[in-house]
């Protein structure tokens, strides 16, 4: 009587759990085609009637069943709250989808069919996929502030491990945006808000969390990512930290020269510490930002502390610094052309220095050589240019020259048309940079120095 009894129940309570189940299968079916807010409603009622299935269910073939209807219909309410942006029910249904679909494949592995388990597990990582990709579909700040709560309500390790690789490559680029602004605040922030899911990347791979979820490429991929990541980050804050330091030294520099009366030399020095700072923080990591900060101290040196020489080799490693960003144009950049324009400056400088040290020694030879240039100038002025080349060859020929061979009476004869050709020949012969003073003589180089300006005279005349 009493086994009759039990089995009487048992049916009456399986029977129960279907009912439930098949009534949570109306209201599901009836959400097909309605608007959003009274499909939420039929699929809030099939949850419970599922709840009921799952309470009266007493074998776990009816778990498993009002398992993976509670799971399917939470993933629908994701999904149409995700669309809605309610993120806090978004979430809620999203934890309870993946929740009861757990359930569902725990036991299910031991009662249910591989086919089975594998479309509960085909279902979760479809919600999975879809709520990634409409989170990318969404604004920036939006999508940090949802990547941050949904890695953190995963139970999946893999979907984790996704949202926090895309939360540090979100925080990252912020960081390289606001560089490329000259905001160092917003990108420190940046840098210090990516430190937190770097930091879990990293607690997942020292703790070995997911080594059954994930191939052994896989994790290889991701200890790359974390390491590179790392290292970007740390060279984007000592860029930062350099740009900082930069902006630090311009208003002490701009506040020394603008607005204090008197100039203090005191803090102009703390100007260009604030620069060499700088410079050490960005060496090897930015080649442009060391440029800047060489170039403002520079300057400083070249136009307020007056030391043309420090100036100089300054702003010649800015130079330098210049030539390995090619093939980049940086005409147009303004610290490059601050650079180039003081060191043609002090070229300039140089040249006319040098030339008038030239001219001062020129003189005495000048006056050495009176007779003989008043000849030189008269037989270029007077005659031919076939006469004057051939009276240069046979009464000064080019000492200096070893290659020095012509055939006078050929030159005697030449038609007007190598004329041209002759005077450029010639030129190269008696050229002064190729006579060593040592050897010859300054007179001597004083000399063809004068024979070269004639016969350039002539030659610019043929043009």
């Amino acid at each position: 009587h009493y086994f009759i009894q039990s089995n009487l129940r048992l049916a009456m309570s399986s029977s129960a759990s279907s009912a439930a189940r098949q009534e949570g299968n109306e209201w599901f079916r009836g959400a097909v085609g309605l608007a959003p807010v009274l499909r939420i409603d039929r699929y809030q009622k099939a949850l419970t009637s599922y709840h009921k299935a799952l309470n009266r269910a007493l074998s776990d073939a009816e778990r498993c069943a009002a398992y993976k209807n509670l799971s399917v219909t939470c993933f629908y309410l994701t999904t149409l709250y995700l669309e809605k942006d309610d993120t806090d029910k978004c979430l809620f249904y999203f934890k309870e989808c993946m929740s009861f679909g757990d359930s569902a494949v725990s036991i299910g592995r031991n009662t249910m069919s591989t086919e089975w388990v594998e479309g509960i597990l085909e279902k979760m990582e479809g919600l999975n996929t879809s709520i990634f990709e409409h989170i990318m579909s969404l604004s920036q700040a939006r999508r940090v502030i949802l990547l941050h709560r949904f890695a953190a309500a995963s139970p999946s390790v893999f979907q984790q491990v996704e949202m926090l690789k895309q939360l540090v490559s979100e925080y990252f680029h912020m960081s390289v945006i606001a560089l490329e602004s000259e905001d160092h605040r917003e990108s420190i922030r940046a840098l210090t808000e990516m430190y937190t899911p770097l930091t879990k990347l990293e607690d997942i791979l020292r703790n070995h969390k997911f080594e059954d979820l994930l191939s052994n490429s896989c994790v290889f991929d991701l200890e790359e990512f974390v390491q590179g990541m790392k290292e970007d980050s740390c060279k984007n804050r000592c860029i930062s930290e350099s740009l900082q330091k930069r902006m630090q030294g311009d208003k002490l520099f701009e506040f020394s020269i603008k607005e204090a009366e008197d100039l203090d030399i005191n803090a102009i020095w703390q100007v260009i510490d604030f620069y060499s700072e700088s410079i050490v923080l960005t060496r090897e990591n930015d080649v442009e930002q060391e440029a800047i900060s060489l170039t403002r101290i520079g300057v400083i040196y070249h136009k307020v502390l007056l030391q043309k020489t420090k100036a100089k080799d300054v702003l010649m490693r800015v130079l330098q610094l210049a030539q390995t960003l090619q093939p980049r144009n940086l005409s147009e950049e303004k610290w490059f052309k601050e650079a180039s324009s003081i060191i043609e400056e002090y070229q300039k400088q140089a040249q006319w220095k040098e030339e008038k040290e030239w001219q001062e020694k020129r003189k005495k030879f000048l006056i050495e050589l009176a007779s003989e240039l008043d000849v030189l100038n008269n037989n270029f002025d007077n005659l031919s240019i076939q006469k004057v080349l051939a009276w240069l060859y046979t009464t000064h020929p080019p000492k200096h020259c070893t290659s020095f061979k012509v055939d006078i009476a050929s030159i005697r004869s030449a038609p007007g048309d190598s004329l041209k050709k002759l005077l450029a020949k010639a030129i190269v012969f008696y050229h002064p940079d190729k006579i060593d003073v040592e050897q010859h003589g300054m007179k001597y180089k004083v000399w063809s120095e004068e024979i070269v300006k004639n016969l350039t005279r002539k030659y610019e005349a043929m043009k």
